[in-house]
């Protein structure tokens, strides 16, 4: 079954999540599509799986680099079918590559619970997540994310609490005085506006409805049973797991303002969703609500191309 096949981190597992979001990707530009094919049109859209495809290999690194979960394909698996579920994330390249800009922070972020190179990755990590915020400035509100990592890793000195801002701050400097030096500094104030909407009137509809709903109840029902049963080992893992809640939460601060409603932008909390979803399949005994856990997941991916 499902669940048995991807309990384990083998290279035909991840064969198999690649030829999963292949058929996703194709089935959305099928959906959408609105352009002419043309030879331009696949390099672009072959360049948009490329980036599909960094983001899906990146994320597992940082889940087994970081023992964010076991030693099982889930994580990268869930994050696939949140794709399907809200087909229209791979088809935005500017949401796709502000969530890899992203990713990379958050590898150096988790990355911090070891004693190596701390303000190097506390400077590498508000680093990325300053050029994400040139492309979507609402991006800055994961700056918050270093600080709870911080503390959480007992990382606290004054120098470390000041280094976020000195890299947070250094790609837009560099930024803005190449706009300067262009006679292009209108754009500063254009790129770095913090648009905003909060009509959420799109996710009305059965297509965005229906997976919204399953998925935010089952956020609450993984997350507290998860929490309780991490808590209460004593483990080095406790931290990470409360960055992982700390990290999903902040992310809702950023997605619901987004000035384009229209599902995709829910692309950025698809790491931490999937994060916590794996790490409460790993807590249930019974084999039979793993598949049915999983198998609704998929299900809903079917209706949602359906609709």
């Amino acid at each position: 079954m499902i669940a048995n096949f991807f309990n384990k981190t083998k290279p035909i597992n991840t064969l198999f999540i690649i030829g999963l979001l292949f058929f996703i990707y194709l089935f959305s530009i099928w959906l959408h599509l609105d352009e002419e094919m043309t030879l331009y049109f696949i390099a672009k859209k072959a360049g948009v799986f490329s980036l599909l495809l960094v983001t899906v290999f990146t994320i597992n690194f940082i889940v087994r680099k970081n023992n964010l979960t076991k030693d099982n394909s889930y994580a990268i698996l869930l994050f696939v079918i949140l794709v399907g579920m809200f087909s229209l994330s791979v088809l935005s390249s500017k949401l796709l590559l502000v969530n890899l800009i992203l990713l990379f922070a958050y590898r150096r972020i988790y990355s911090l619970r070891t004693s190596k190179e701390t303000q190097k990755k506390i400077f590498d990590s508000a680093f990325w997540i300053g050029i994400a915020t040139i492309i979507a400035p609402w991006s800055s509100l994961t700056l918050p994310i270093i600080f709870v990592a911080i503390y959480l890793f007992d990382k606290v000195t004054w120098r470390n609490a000041i280094i976020p801002f000195v890299g947070f701050c250094t790609p837009i400097v560099i930024y803005a005085a190449y706009l300067f030096l262009v006679s292009d500094i209108d754009r500063f104030s254009e790129n770095l506006t913090y648009e905003y909407s909060v009509s959420f009137t799109v996710f009305n509809s059965a297509k965005l409805l229906i997976p919204l709903a399953l998925v935010s109840s089952l956020i609450i029902w993984s997350i507290f049973p998860t929490t309780f049963k991490i808590t209460t080992v004593n483990n080095e893992f406790k931290n990470s797991w409360y960055l992982v809640v700390c990290h999903f939460v902040t992310l809702l601060f950023v997605v619901l303002p987004w000035p384009v409603k229209n599902g995709a932008e829910l692309l950025l909390l698809f790491f931490p969703i999937a994060v916590i979803f794996t790490n409460y399949l790993q807590i249930i005994e019974e084999k039979w609500f793993k598949e049915v856990f999983l198998y609704t997941l998929l299900v809903v991916v079917v209706v949602g191309f359906v609709l």
